[in-house]
């Protein structure tokens, strides 16, 4: 009896404010020790890993502000691509390193290290959130996405087989480890963007880390700085911005995809302040991308605005007026900074363009040979040499690099299966948003599903002459394939007008499976689209709220 009072005392005094306020005290006591602490060993660590660990009382201040640990996961993941923070777990010896070219050994341009990223600790955690959740509730959370998920296993499965080829297996381990990370990414994602709300909230997050990473890469063009800061590079390249994406092509590529998908916020959005983000973004996106000087990017990025122009006229998505502005402002831009763009075009290259049909023919020599399995995930680079033949032409250094074309190179490691499974997974998505732009009864997924559409062109773009390989820019591609696979979680969340008959007349309002609903006349779901409702629209039972 006597224990059984001092609990039940003790669970009294557990609900006061006094005891709260003992409890932030004491987590702030313990938080400060730790960070205390890393802060402190960090000093002996190298600068990407102190990157890391200066990530921790930001996280920290982050949990304590949102209290809310899914919400976290899919913040940060938002801005992993331009925040690009990993650290080397293990080096190939064929990594293009100042120490190894010093002592003469050959080098590859290829993915050489296996990083540990904030990415793969954010899924930890997401991934046990998730499972963790999963038990308590009792009910089945997991939707697989077959459009999207089989390609995505299947191309998985081709860069595992195809190491019974690969020269290195190291380096197959490196590209297969980032796969899955990859895969990981986008199912987490895919799964949990089950709201509007929620996807606004993500794509408001990344469009801030869109405007952040322009605005950097606008006062680098101006002022020529770089720096290295936790683990956080941002270098410029024989006078083109790179940012801190750590790579000319992939900057370009995240950027002009971007900011498309910020120009379809521009329309889709009803918060006036998520209007005016996406406008700067789209903006600032623009300018940014001059400075990369990536002829393919610029290309890619003006024939997806003039598909989006299109498509939007086309299905009376936005206003022939707005859609004027958004033209007129790309002109504009281009109008002022004509003096770089054509000097890019028309200057010398150093013979880049003049090597990709060489590059081209070296890697149709892999494929001829070696056309079922491949040469090995990642091991491109690597035998590319012992194919070479007369008719391919002087490719210098260039020899060791892996091909700047994704489709060649896919299809050159993991042979025509891997390449089938590769270009379904990118069609898949493209295909999907088509459909939600022609059929979708809400406004809001046509426009976002036509940023994701455009966005996914211009990727595919400029694959035919990028590698495509650095970590930021394939994440970017994974994350944008998830988004497109969420958007049937907002389908299936609004009762559409063909369904409302076969719920007797009646639609019903509810903010989350299993919670009170409320019967809503037929005619009322008819006259008012999904987008203009507070709460979304579901197939539920009359009389429960």
């Amino acid at each position: 009896m006597r224990w059984s009072a001092i609990r039940q005392k003790y669970r009294m005094w557990a609900e006061t404010r006094l005891a709260y306020q003992m409890f932030e005290l004491g987590l702030s006591l313990v938080v400060g020790l730790i960070v205390g602490v890393l802060l402190v060993v960090s000093w002996d660590l190298s600068s990407d890993w102190q990157g890391l660990i200066a990530v921790v009382p930001i996280a920290v201040v982050f949990v304590l502000l949102i209290n809310d640990l899914e919400k976290i996961v899919l913040a940060s993941l938002a801005i992993s691509v331009p925040l690009n923070l990993d650290v080397s777990v293990l080096i190939s010896p064929y990594a293009r390193t100042l120490g190894n070219i010093a002592k003469g050994y050959r080098t590859i341009v290829a993915l050489t290290e296996l990083r540990l990223s904030l990415v793969t600790v954010l899924l930890l955690i997401g991934y046990a959130l998730w499972i963790t959740k999963s038990r308590r509730s009792g009910r089945k959370q997991v939707r697989f996405f077959a459009g999207t998920t089989v390609p995505a296993l299947g191309l998985i499965f081709m860069s595992v087989l195809s190491v019974s080829q690969a020269r290195d297996w190291q380096l197959s381990l490196f590209l297969i480890v980032q796969l899955l990370e990859l895969f990981l990414a986008y199912f987490y994602l895919a799964n949990h963007i089950r709201t509007i709300k929620e996807l606004q909230f993500f794509l408001a997050v990344s469009t801030g880390a869109l405007l952040a990473e322009s605005a950097l890469m606008i006062a680098q063009w101006i002022t020529g700085l770089e720096f290295k800061i936790a683990g956080i590079e941002a270098v410029i390249y024989g006078g083109q911005v790179v940012g801190t994406l750590s790579d000319k092509g992939a900057t370009a590529a995240y950027i002009s995809a971007h900011a498309l998908i910020a120009s379809a916020m521009i329309w889709a959005s009803p918060q006036k302040s998520f209007k005016v983000l996406s406008v700067c973004g789209f903006i600032a996106g623009s300018i940014a991308l001059i400075s990369t000087g990536s002829r393919i990017a610029w290309i890619a990025f003006a024939a997806t605005v003039l598909i989006f122009v299109l498509f939007g006229f086309w299905r009376g998505l936005v206003k022939r007026k707005t859609l004027v502005g958004l033209l007129v402002i790309v002109l504009i831009i281009g109008g002022a900074f004509y003096n770089a763009i054509y000097t890019r075009f028309m200057e010398e290259d150093r013979g880049s363009a003049e090597s990709r049909p060489k590059m081209y023919r070296l890697a149709w020599n892999v494929i001829e040979e070696n056309m079922w399995l491949g040469v090995g995930a990642n091991n491109y680079a690597l035998v590319a040499r012992d194919y070479y033949t007369t008719d391919v032409g002087d490719l210098g250094y260039v020899i060791d690099s892996l091909v700047h074309n994704r489709y060649l190179a896919v299809w050159a490691e993991t042979g025509l299966f891997g390449f089938l499974f590769y270009v379904a997974l990118l069609a898949s998505p493209i295909i999907m948003t088509v459909q939600y732009i022609i059929k979708s009864h809400d406004r809001f997924i046509k426009l976002v599903a036509l940023g994701f559409c455009c966005a996914l062109i211009s990727l595919c773009i400029q694959m035919y002459t990028s590698t495509f390989h650095v970590r930021p820019i394939t994440l970017f591609v994974w994350l944008l394939i998830g988004l497109v696979a969420s958007l049937h979680n907002l389908e299936q969340t609004y009762a559409i007008p063909e369904q409302v008959e076969a719920l007797g007349g009646h639609a019903y309002l509810t903010d989350r499976p299993g919670l009170s609903q409320l019967a809503v006349p037929s005619q009322y779901v008819l006259e008012h689209s999904a987008a203009t409702l507070t709460t979304p629209l579901t197939p539920g039972r009359p009389g429960t709220g």
